[in-house]
């Protein structure tokens, strides 16, 4: 009792230093029973509430203080409460002042509460609370004073916490404001699975930080302090937190703390610019009606069994794809081919003006005259595996480091708002917290080794050749199959830890990919005159600093720098398609024209009338794509990283569309393998779509806003639709590879003086 008596007069003493001792009146009161005290205080009079002995205190659940008081007389000289236990003590001033994300902006709440951690929860912890055995005595001195010289009413309520200890697969509400935190504590059990997730949402538009802290007292539980301790992230209407059962073997409370305003829920707190912002609330009243359930995740049967399944699928498919490939090759068009010359020597010389002019001039075109160096052509070819090799060696080092880093960040540092998963369906395992939308990319790995095999066994059939069908350019098609390949692994690393800062990861090599296309379609009938691998990665480059430069100042005057530089660059690609490369001598033959027959209509009437029409027609397709794109962009629906690689997937398509509408024109079949590539591209990529536009999150946001996107998992409780999306457009770009390799398999045996350009028909 005297060591009880020491500690409060030392507090009173710790609490009076701020007026003169001999003049200070302290109070004290022992309430009979646990309820609402009106007090009044002022600088020259104290009170002290002694909670001891009281039947209510024999519990093992928490208490919480709740203190009240009128704003009008203390917002400058607050009510100080001081909260002694027996191994802690907690303190605050009423009214609470929290500071906004505006600077210099404080709001005042007349209300505030607190819960106090119970001293035994050491003792709580270890033993089977759940039917309740215990009954430990806690106590409590809470001592309030002010500097205020006018007299200060205060209330304080001391209330227990019954429903604190929460439990699995129960649906629980709580109120929360800012100076009104709340939290509670749950403890693994024989029932719980090696994961649980946790759902929080609310119907109240209100910023909240969740936070999962471990079970030892003090709780962090104020906005000021919340971000230093377990795990945390910030919620608006819905939220979910995916926990190892390892990182809280003994349980952890959860705790919930309002914001003072919406600003980091908000637009205005994104690093991507935005042309449209949200509006931060500011005001008094913020409380938030919460409700939370604990339900348990997959278990670790469920992780073996989802991973172990998909590769066993997916190797499966690649076993059956690989099979189908060699019949086709021995068996299917390629197999007649009676085309043996596999010696070959080429004759390059620079074309003469006359040669050149009377190409110009020439509406009858064929492949023979643009195929006349055939080991020029395979060397270009390879080329481009050489630098695609190259590019994903020293791209993917630094992607891999700062992602990893940005991984090690997110566990050390307990910060969930840094990556943006989908938390409604994300499976941490290795020492990742999204272990699934990583392990998803294996698909394209799987397929792109597939696709390289199938174009190694083509290359053993199909020997280079120099007068008869397409010329073959399988190093192309090899960097297409690492390209594919990367692209799994650039996407495994971005889905480590997607943000704001990292989405060109994941779309760096399908601009590749999209581009390797239109050079393979156009390398097809003009080789000799197709770009070279360093001006095409030179461009494309270009385009992925473009990106990044659109991702992190997307302003409207990067829209307008891009628009010029590609409008440019659509306009020397239309001139050099149409001169077939030779865009010099067509001016200076364009300038000998108009000298000779003046400025008319026949000086102007292109030769190639088809080639002209198409390429008017794509330059048409491009400028709306930029209009589209812009106006997208001004409403929020899309970002210039997305709008770019559509931009590229776009172009791919209609040169696809094109190429395969030109051969029919030209009285070439369609091969049957190529129908058959060409059906299942469509089929996945048709499927692959529906779930690549359902998001299940959204980077261009905030976290808080990205989480109203999160979805539940849809496949055998362990991919949602991103990862489906990722393992059905694996095999969309697998089939609309081959379908490019097989296209011209029909005229294999075809004399190229008979096969004409691309583009070139007689209107």
């Amino acid at each position: 009792m005297m060591l009880f008596v020491e500690k409060l007069w030392f507090l009173v003493i710790f609490l009076g230093v701020h007026v003169q001792s001999q003049n200070i009146s302290i109070e004290q009161i022992i309430p009979a029973r646990i309820e609402l005290q009106e007090l009044r205080l002022n600088a020259l009079h104290q009170v002290i509430l002694i909670y001891n002995s009281q039947p209510e205190l024999k519990t093992i659940n928490p208490f919480k203080v709740k203190t009240t008081t009128n704003m009008s007389y203390t917002s400058s000289l607050p009510v100080l409460v001081v909260a002694n236990q027996k191994t802690q003590v907690s303190a605050w001033s009423t009214p609470l002042a929290v500071e906004t994300s505006l600077k210099g902006s404080t709001l005042y709440f007349d209300t505030v509460s607190k819960i106090l951690c119970h001293d035994s929860m050491d003792a709580i912890i270890n033993s089977d609370f759940s039917i309740k055995p215990l009954q430990i005595a806690q106590r409590f001195i809470i001592a309030l004073s002010t500097s205020s010289a006018r007299d200060v009413y205060v209330s304080v309520e001391l209330e227990e916490q019954k429903d604190f200890y929460v439990e699995l697969d129960r649906s629980y509400s709580l109120l929360v404001s800012p100076s009104e935190p709340q939290y509670v504590f749950f403890k693994f059990d024989e029932n719980t699975s090696d994961t649980i997730v946790i759902e929080v949402d609310s119907k109240d538009d209100i910023c909240l930080t969740v936070s999962v802290q471990d079970c030892h007292c003090p709780v962090f539980d104020m906005n000021k302090d919340i971000k230093y301790e377990g795990i945390h992230q910030t919620i608006n209407l819905n939220g979910a937190i995916t926990l190892a059962r390892r990182q809280f073997p003994n349980g952890f409370f959860l705790v919930f703390v309002a914001k003072p305003d919406n600003y980091e829920c908000s637009q205005s707190s994104s690093y991507i610019p935005r042309m449209m912002r949200t509006v931060s609330i500011s005001t008094v009243n913020i409380t938030s009606k919460v409700n939370f359930k604990i339900r348990n995740n997959i278990s670790g049967r469920d992780y073996v069994l989802a991973v172990v399944g998909t590769f066993v699928i997916l190797t499966a498919a690649g076993v059956v794809l690989v099979i189908i490939a060699l019949v086709f090759h021995r068996y299917g068009t390629i197999s007649k081919n009676t085309y043996n010359d596999v010696v070959v020597t080429d004759y390059f010389e620079v074309l003469s003006e006359e040669q050149i002019t009377g190409l110009l001039k020439s509406d009858y075109l064929t492949v023979s005259q643009f195929s006349r160096n055939p080991k020029r052509i395979k060397k270009r070819s390879y080329n481009y595996l050489s630098h695609t090799l190259s590019i994903a060696l020293f791209y993917s080092i630094p992607v891999v480091q700062l992602v990893v880093t940005y991984q090690r960040i997110v566990n050390q540092s307990g910060n969930e708002d840094l990556c943006y998963y989908n938390f409604l369906c994300a499976h941490p395992s290795f020492g990742f917290s999204d272990f699934n939308h990583i392990y998803s990319n294996i698909g394209y790995v799987m397929f792109g080794i597939i696709y390289i095999f199938v174009v190694l066994d083509r290359h053993r059939l199909v020997k280079l050749r120099k007068e008869k069908g397409i010329p073959v350019h399988y190093g192309l098609f090899h960097a297409m199959g690492v390209a594919l390949i990367i692209e799994g692994l650039l996407s495994s690393c971005y889905h480590i830890c997607p943000s704001q800062s990292n989405y060109q990861f994941d779309t760096s090599f399908m601009y590749v990919m999209a581009v390797l296309s239109m050079i393979k379609l156009y390398q097809n009938r003009h080789p000799d005159i197709n770009a070279t691998a360093y001006t095409t990665f030179t461009i494309l480059g270009g385009a992925i600093f473009m990106a990044m430069i659109g991702i992190l100042n997307g302003s409207l005057a990067i829209w307008i720098i891009f628009i010029v530089f590609y409008s440019a660059l659509v306009v020397i690609l239309s001139f050099k398609i149409y001169f077939l490369n030779f865009v010099l001598d067509g001016l200076k033959q364009l300038k000998r024209d108009i000298q000779k027959k003046g400025i008319g209509v026949d000086t102007f009437n292109p030769i190639r009338k088809a080639r002209f029409i198409l390429l008017v027609l794509a330059n048409l397709a491009n400028y709306s794509f930029l209009i589209i794109g812009l106006l997208l962009y001004s409403t929020n629906i899309t970002d210039f990283g997305t709008f770019l690689l559509g931009l590229l997937l776009g172009n791919a398509v209609i040169h696809t569309i094109f190429y395969t509408c030109m051969k029919l024109i030209h009285n070439e079949r369609i091969c049957f393998e190529a129908i058959c590539y060409g059906l299942l591209s469509l089929g996945c990529w048709a499927g692959s779509a529906v779930f690549f536009l359902d998001n299940a999150t959204l980077w261009t946001v905030t976290p808080a806003e990205s989480r109203q996107w999160n979805q539940a998992c849809i496949l055998i409780n362990f991919f949602d639709k991103h990862d489906v999306w990722h393992l059905l457009s694996a095999p969309a770009l697998y089939f609309t590879f081959m379908y490019l390799m097989c296209l011209d398999d029909d005229i294999i045996d075809i004399l190229r003086e008979s096969i004409f350009l691309t583009g070139e028909y007689h209107l």
